[in-house]
């Protein structure tokens, strides 16, 4: 199976998504299968479609007996997830997926597809814990291997998993922020984002060093969207059975991983658990804040999904840390 040797992203990388309208029910991925895992699909299912692929879980005749293929929208994501999952694997106390191939496009099939294990259970973020208790062990299992991961250092610094490398994190979070800064000033990104949101892009992205020029330690493995959606869970002993799809997993300091343990159900408990752990500093919650406003910026850049009222208010909550703490 080949790997990416995935780099810091560039303008070129921001590219136009594949048309995956021909995939309908998934009957074209189906000779691919075949191909990959040597055995027949008895039965193919669409079980997802997000932002940045559409995922469909096939019946085999034989072992493994069913696959998982994730269709990227983006040229060179599927390599590098491939990648993500691999290296996440070799540290991980749950099960992540393993990989079956990646599938470059081809004129019969023109869209990437990743072939991987198939991870039982549902998607946490749907399911209602019968108890404070049952949900608690969840929250500790997953918990437990997010901070096995940010144990794992890198000595070589900061960056992707392939490098390159820079010693300082803030150096390596403006190396990321300064192509998604010059990419949002483009004609068609103004004609879209707000004038009070572009204003707090512009004196977030000038306070990188006010705000992060502080923060040292190891560069750590982070999963990069480890929110509860994310994770798999029995829907019958609500045990966690896996952890899925990360996006941009990498070396980077392990505090940007924690704006996820909010997202998709705020009453989880999971970031409440992780800050029980680990001592943050009183401006933990300005760079919180800050990484989940730019993480949205980057999804909005790479997707073109943008939402006004949860712009503005991640803005706001961003400037107003910004006040409290900057001079």
């Amino acid at each position: 199976m080949a790997l990416c040797n995935g780099g810091i992203m560039t303008l070129d990388e921001f590219v136009p998504p594949f048309d995956l309208a021909f995939l309908a029910g998934g009957q074209a991925v189906v000779p691919v299968v075949e191909d990959v895992m040597r055995t027949a699909v008895t039965h193919i299912t669409k079980i997802g479609q997000g932002f940045y692929a559409h995922v469909y879980q096939a019946e085999l005749a034989e072992s493994p007996h069913s696959v998982i293929i994730k269709c990227h929208k983006y040229a060179g994501r599927t390599a590098k997830e491939a990648q993500q999952l691999t290296k996440l694997k070799q540290h991980a106390l749950i099960q992540i997926p393993i990989v079956y191939a990646v599938q470059l496009a081809t004129d019969a099939c023109p869209c990437e597809m990743l072939l991987m294990e198939t991870i039982p259970g549902a998607d946490a973020g749907k399911v209602d814990f019968p108890d404070a208790s049952t949900q608690a062990q969840f929250v500790e299992k997953a918990i437990e291997n997010l901070l096995t991961w940010h144990s794992v250092h890198n000595p070589e610094g900061f960056g992707p998993l392939g490098g390159p490398f820079v010693p300082r994190w803030v150096d390596a979070l403006s190396q990321k922020l300064t192509v998604y800064h010059k990419q949002i000033h483009q004609e068609k990104q103004k004609a879209v984002v707000s004038d009070y949101v572009m204003r707090i892009i512009d004196r977030s992205f000038e306070a990188l060093p006010a705000i992060f020029g502080h923060i040292n330690g190891p560069a750590s493995l982070v999963h990069s969207d480890y929110n509860i959606w994310n994770m798999m869970v029995d829907p019958e002993t609500f045990q966690l059975t896996g952890i899925i799809d990360p996006i941009d997993a990498g070396w980077a300091h392990y505090e940007i991983d924690l704006f996820h343990l909010k997202n998709g159900r705020s009453d989880s408990g999971l970031l409440e658990r992780y800050l029980n752990t680990v001592d943050v500093d009183e401006q933990f919650w300005m760079r919180f804040n800050f990484y989940w406003f730019w993480d949205d910026i980057k999804h909005y850049l790479r997707m073109g999904w943008y939402e006004e009222g949860r712009f503005r208010g991640f803005a706001q909550t961003l400037a107003r840390e910004m006040d409290k703490w900057l001079k």
